[in-house]
């Protein structure tokens, strides 16, 4: 280890303790009779003493070259002149002489701007001479990756990150700088960053990144933030193109890995991504509880966990109804409160959405009120208040939302003028104020919503069915295996006594029927006394561990409410131990799938059996397919039947894909399962 490398370390000392003796002396020339009991004396000791460390340190470092150097002087002389400051004034604090003691106070104010100084030089060198005053680096924002610069907005931000910290103008390694295409092309002491090494078909910049991270040539050395995977590649993608400075992405072939890695680099910049990067998932057990209170809730889309409010042209809103939205009021961006009671006084439970992007108003008790109330909607893009009393005064309110892009007015009491002036001042937002009743009409209805206590039990189950569109008709399917499938109506709950998948859809005259509402819901027959783990699940996703795939509770597909196990990397094997010998046909293991977060489902599983609790035999393996491409959220219970056979204890083995897909944005990744039920038939 070389002396200047301890520089860092002893660099930050004498900065800490010489500022708090300061603050030391200060609070103590305050008190009645100051006495500080040779703590301040103590502290200017070892404050100096790690000041001269810090130069001796430095000095070293500095000789091994690679810095500025009329800034490294600077640095030098100055840490110099605060290293011999520290120690004189450790011996004025000492005296007793009168003219030592009048002179501390002002040494010590000297020796913290001298200290300062050192400071920000030291810092120049590392950072660059501008580094406290230059603007914060900001990375461009690639919404069409196929019109970004290859280099300006792709190769420069990876660079800026993981490079320039030792090649910049104050510290510049190897006589590298990277800030900018000259200093780039100019290479440093060992040449060309573009041109091959001799003993490898390889340019010096991507030799030096591909070296293990053990050798002194890698770079970035180790100890700093490296390079992923992905940036190597679009680096080595650069470079192999002829390193093109000013070349359009849609300008440089690319295999298809490399497309998937630049299209990962695409930031949608609409108001709801912005939102979702916010907010937190949305259990189902939310969604459900508003059906319950007749809300109807749904996820926007499977990226997002943003929500869709409808409240069913309901005329018996209250305020106890916004209060049920507000624990998850940052995730709702749409709300339908169309041909409901809404008006004025309930309008000012709309405050705390902000984050709405969507909000149907037409044909509600509405006035100019609302209008005020929406100024600080910031991501209003649609707004719909047709068939209501708003007038053009509301139209000047509607002026101020910067994201609004449409906006229905018709049948209200704007006037022709009012409106045509909006649209003159507003171009980008489109007014809709001459159409059919028809259009703010939905075109199909919301499915039904299938409740339940559970998604298994024992003996058996009640299910209800929820829809609340006037005068829309409810039809399920309840498939068992041991009935038809002709669909019935729904006229009251019913009861299941066996596993079954329940459909269920909503027809009304004149509208488009319903998407089906589907719900699995298994019967358990097999007593469990205990489940072991051949494996610990990880840390974050433990669940109740065994006691977790035998509690009769799903998980919902928000994988970390406590009702998964997770595993990353690993298979998983589970020893099940029944009350007593049981015959069993079937097994079902509930699983997720969500590829966003590196989740997957098994591809396979394995079950012995044992009839005497000791000797176990294989009864059954099976292979699944590997996943194809997709980005859905998806739970699912899987089904491994055989023939009946009676055992005491079952093994299951259920085996992981272990690393992410060759399509997945992260290939080679280390994936996980997750695991929450196994139900036995």
């Amino acid at each position: 280890m070389q002396l200047g490398n301890l520089h860092p370390l002893f660099v930050h000392l004498p900065i800490g303790i010489l500022v708090l003796a300061f603050l030391m002396e200060l609070y103590f020339r305050k008190r009645p009779n100051p006495k500080d009991n040779g703590t301040i004396l103590f502290a200017l000791g070892v404050g100096a003493l790690s000041s001269v460390f810090s130069v001796v340190s430095g000095w070293f470092l500095g000789e091994n070259g690679g810095y500025d150097e009329a800034l490294l002087a600077k640095h030098k002389w100055i840490a110099i002149a605060f290293a011999v400051g520290s120690l004189l004034l450790f011996f004025l604090k000492k005296s007793d002489k009168s003219v030592a003691q009048k002179a501390y106070l002002p040494s010590f104010v000297l020796v913290l701007i001298l200290l300062t100084l050192t400071g920000h030089f030291g810092g120049s060198l590392t950072h660059g001479e501008d580094f406290l005053f230059q603007e914060k680096f900001q990375e461009p924002i690639i919404v069409n990756v196929e019109e970004a610069l290859v280099y300006s907005d792709i190769v420069q931000p990876i660079m800026q990150k993981k490079c320039v910290s030792c090649h910049n103008s104050g510290k510049a390694k190897g006589g590298l700088l990277l800030t900018s295409q000259k200093d780039l092309l100019a290479g440093g002491d060992s040449g060309s960053l573009f041109d091959s090494v001799k003993t490898e078909n390889a340019s010096l910049l991507m030799h030096r990144l591909s070296l293990p991270l053990e050798d002194e040539e890698h770079m970035p050395p180790k100890g700093k933030v490296q390079l992923t995977s992905e940036e190597v590649l679009l680096l080595d993608w650069w470079v192999k193109n002829e390193n093109c400075f000013d070349c359009m992405v849609k300008e440089v072939p690319a295999d298809e890995k490399l497309e998937n890695i630049l299209v990962s680099l695409e930031k949608d910049t609409s108001p709801r991504a912005l939102i979702a990067e916010k907010v937190d998932a949305v259990p189902l057990d939310f969604i459900t509880v508003l059906a319950q209170n007749k809300i109807s809730a749904q996820l926007v889309s499977e990226e997002m966990p943003l929500l869709a409010v409808n409240f069913l042209r309901r005329k018996d809103l209250t305020e106890e109804d916004f209060d049920l939205l507000k624990k998850y009021k940052n995730n709702i961006v749409e709300m339908n409160l169309a041909y409901t009671n809404f008006d004025d006084v309930l309008a000012k439970q709309l405050k705390p959405f902000k984050h709405l992007t969507k909000l149907q108003l037409q044909n509600t008790e509405v006035t100019n009120e609302v209008s005020q109330l929406l100024k600080g909607f910031k991501y209003l893009e649609s707004l719909n208040v047709f068939g209501s009393e708003l007038d053009d005064k509301a139209l000047e309110a509607f002026g101020s939302l910067p994201e609004l892009k449409t906006l229905y007015v018709w049948q209200t009491n704007m006037t022709e003028k009012g409106i045509l002036d909006f649209q003159e001042e507003n171009r980008e937002v489109a007014v809709q104020s001459q159409v059919a009743d028809s259009v703010f009409a939905a075109s199909t209805l919301a499915p039904p919503t299938i409740l339940a206590d559970n998604e298994i039990f024992k003996d058996s189950i009640k299910v209800t069915l929820e829809q609340y569109f006037e005068g829309a008709k409810v039809f399920y399917f309840a498939e068992n295996g041991k009935n038809d499938t002709l669909p019935k109506e729904y006229t009251e709950p019913f009861y299941l006594t066996e596993s079954t998948t329940v459909k269920s859809y909503a027809v009304l005259e004149g509208w488009e029927p319903s998407e089906p509402s589907i719900a699995n819901f298994l019967k358990s027959h097999a007593e469990i006394r205990n489940i072991s783990l051949a494996q610990a699940p990880h840390p974050k996703y433990k669940g109740q561990g065994g006691k977790t795939l035998m509690d009769l509770k799903r998980g919902t597909t928000n994988f970390v409410d406590g009702n998964w196990l997770g595993y990353e990397s690993q298979h998983m094997t589970a020893t099940i131990e029944f009350k007593q010998p049981t015959t069993i046909s079937n097994i079902s293991v509930g699983s997720l799938s969500i590829p966003t977060s590196w989740i997957f489902f098994p591809v396979g599983y394995t079950v012995w059996g044992s009839e005497d609790g000791s000797n176990f035999n294989k009864i059954k393996t099976v292979k699944m397919p590997q996943q194809p491409p997709s980005i859905a959220i998806e739970r699912m219970a899987y089904n491994i039947d055989f023939e009946p056979v009676t055992l005491k204890k079952v093994r299951l083995f259920v085996e992981s894909p272990l690393k992410n897909p060759d399509w997945h944005i992260a290939p080679g990744g280390n994936s996980f399962i997750f695991l929450d039920e196994l139900v036995f038939n």
